[in-house]
């Protein structure tokens, strides 16, 4: 059954209507199978919201967000652009008979039960499939996190080898997330997709090196929120973005939970309508920090005051852009 959700397009609306008219012709020369569909993996070390920036993209929660339970495989969240769907409906198409409200939870015995067996990773990912007249046709993947100081190396080298086969494809386009307060030399996701992408010596891909990964890959800098505690004057604010931006390149920066907001201990409807008012509230909370980092800064003095550029790179709204921006980068071809 479809479920009703406020969806927006993915991608600016001139887009949109270009997309929608790249599938008629294809449709109408039967050659739908040969149009290119966008591919993204999120990449980032455990605990620093991949699975929450897939929800917030999507607009509705489809995670398992949970304590002690992580991500064990792949995630293939496949969009499927479904122009006889009523606006706004969202219809989970695979696994069959699964509602939208139901994924999290279906998602959550998945990884538990894959946790129990082998080496507790599972290669192969787990498909789902959501239709929607609002999507176009995008596969976002959502793989198993980084590990740093992690005594067992067979972890290590599970979540690694399954993040290879993504990273080295020339295919997918690559969302880095990292705290937003973690230098480069902490950065254990930085290093680990440079290594990946560009080690002559792979674990198990068959793909050539990707030197030119970096061209196709932003980093999304999370857990804002601390950031801006640790940041109480706009000079120290300015520098600490300054040089993350010069150690991490393309770089974005977002707060997806405020105030101790518990998505599994509340309802879907609940998280819905979060994720829907997320936009505002974070704008309310960073233009309050910025009014107060400002406020020691007196006119015609030599202190800084926050750079206006800066706070164009903050916020969920911004982050979602540079994904469908991602998506418009991508070629789609005849």
């Amino acid at each position: 059954m479809a479920r009703t959700i406020s969806v927006e397009t993915m991608i600016d609306p001139t887009a949109f209507d270009t997309y929608i008219q790249l599938r008629s012709i294809a449709e109408k020369y039967h050659v739908e199978d040969k149009l290119e569909i966008p591919q993204l993996v999120i990449v980032g070390e455990t605990s620093t919201g991949k699975s929450m920036l897939v929800q917030n993209f999507l607009r509705f929660p489809c995670s398992f967000s949970q304590a002690n339970v992580a991500t064990r495989c792949p995630v293939a969240y496949r969009l499927i652009y479904k122009p006889d769907l009523p606006d706004g409906r969202v219809h989970v198409k695979q696994p069959a008979d699964c509602e939208v409200t139901q994924l999290g939870d279906y998602l959550r015995q998945l990884m538990e039960q894959i946790e129990q067996t082998g080496n507790g990773f599972r290669e192969k990912p787990e498909l789902i499939e959501i239709e929607s007249a609002s999507y176009t046709d995008f596969e976002i993947i959502d793989v198993p996190g980084f590990v740093s100081g992690e005594k067992n190396s067979d972890h290590r080298t599970a979540v690694e080898t399954i993040v290879e086969q993504f990273v080295r494809d020339p295919r997918f386009s690559i969302v880095l997330l990292k705290e937003a307060t973690q230098i480069g030399v902490n950065s254990t996701a930085t290093q680990r997709v440079h290594h990946l992408c560009t080690t002559l010596t792979p674990i198990k891909s068959i793909l050539p090196p990707r030197p030119d990964y970096h061209d196709h890959m932003i980093t999304i800098q999370t857990k804002f929120d601390t950031f801006m505690l640790h940041n109480t004057t706009a000079q120290a604010a300015n520098e600490m973005i300054a040089l993350q931006l010069k150690e991490f390149g393309e770089s974005y920066f977002v707060n997806m939970i405020f105030g101790g907001y518990s998505m599994p201990t509340r309802s879907f409807d609940e998280n819905v309508a979060y994720i829907t008012n997320l936009p505002q509230l974070e704008k309310e909370h960073v233009d309050r920090w910025v009014n107060d980092i400002n406020q020691y800064t007196e006119p015609g003095t030599d202190q800084q005051r926050f750079n206006p550029e800066y706070r164009e790179r903050i916020g969920i709204e911004v982050v979602r852009k540079q994904i469908q921006d991602l998506w418009l980068r991508v070629r789609i071809t005849l």
